[in-house]
C-alpha cells in the first residue's frame, strides 16, 4: 500500500504561482494607497471683491401755488364763455426722474360744463392769456371737459430737484353751451398729481 508523505515540500511549479499571487496582492494594496494619497493633496485660496452698497429710489411729488393765484381762491358770478387761470408748480421731490400725471377733478353741478387745458413754461408765469414771456406756453395733454372721472393731464418725465420745477398754467372755461339750469349752481375743482417710478433700466454704471 502507497503512503503520501503530508510533510513533503511543494512542487516547484505550486510555489511559483503563490510567489506571483502574493507580489499581485502587494502591488494592488501600494497602487490604492498611492491613489488615495493623490486625491487627498489640495491648496485653496480665497479672495473677496470689494464690497458694493445698493439703495432703493424714493418717489416724492410737490404741487405748490404759483402767481398769487391758488386754486384755493374761489370764483363766483362765473357766465358761459368765461374763464380763469390757475397757476401751480410741479416739484420732483424724489431721488430720481420719475413720469408724472396729473388728474383734474370737479364736483358739483357745473362739473360737467367746465373745460380745461394745460400749458407749461420754462420760467415763472406772468399773468394775462400770453403769459409765458409774451407766449401762450407749451400745451401740456390735451385740452377737453372735466368728465366725471376727471381730466388727465400727462407731464411727462421730470428730473428731481429744485431746478427741474415744472412750471404750470391751468386755464378754466366755463363751457358757452352750459344750459340755464345750471344758475347759482357751484362746483369744487382739485388738481392731483402722481409721481411714478419705472424700472427696467440698465444701471450697470450707476
Amino acid at each position: 500500500m502507497t503512503t503520501t508523505d503530508l510533510h513533503a515540500p511543494a512542487c516547484p511549479a505550486a510555489r511559483a504561482r503563490r510567489r506571483r499571487r502574493l507580489l499581485t496582492a502587494l502591488l494592488a494594496v501600494g497602487g490604492t494607497t498611492l491613489v488615495g494619497t493623490g486625491a487627498l493633496a489640495s491648496w485653496n485660496v480665497s479672495k473677496d471683491a470689494a464690497p458694493s452698497s445698493v439703495a432703493a429710489a424714493t418717489a416724492a411729488v410737490e404741487v405748490l401755488p404759483a402767481n398769487g393765484m391758488p386754486l384755493t381762491a374761489s370764483i363766483a358770478n362765473l357766465v358761459p364763455g368765461d374763464f380763469f387761470y390757475r397757476y401751480v408748480d410741479v416739484r420732483n421731490d424724489g431721488s430720481t426722474a420719475a413720469a408724472f400725471t396729473g388728474l383734474v377733478s370737479a364736483t358739483g353741478a357745473l362739473a360737467p360744463w367746465l373745460d380745461v387745458e394745460v400749458a407749461s413754461c420754462p420760467s415763472a408765469w406772468s399773468t394775462g392769456q400770453l403769459g409765458c414771456a409774451g407766449a401762450a406756453g407749451t400745451p401740456v395733454g390735451a385740452p377737453g371737459s372735466i368728465t366725471a372721472a376727471g381730466r388727465a393731464v400727462d407731464h411727462g418725465t421730470i428730473a428731481p430737484g429744485a431746478g427741474a420745477v415744472q412750471r404750470l398754467r391751468y386755464k378754466f372755461t366755463f363751457n358757452g353751451a352750459a344750459p340755464s339750469g345750471v344758475q347759482a349752481e357751484s362746483s369744487t375743482l382739485s388738481i392731483r398729481v402722481t409721481s411714478t417710478l419705472v424700472g427696467g433700466r440698465d444701471r450697470t454704471n450707476g
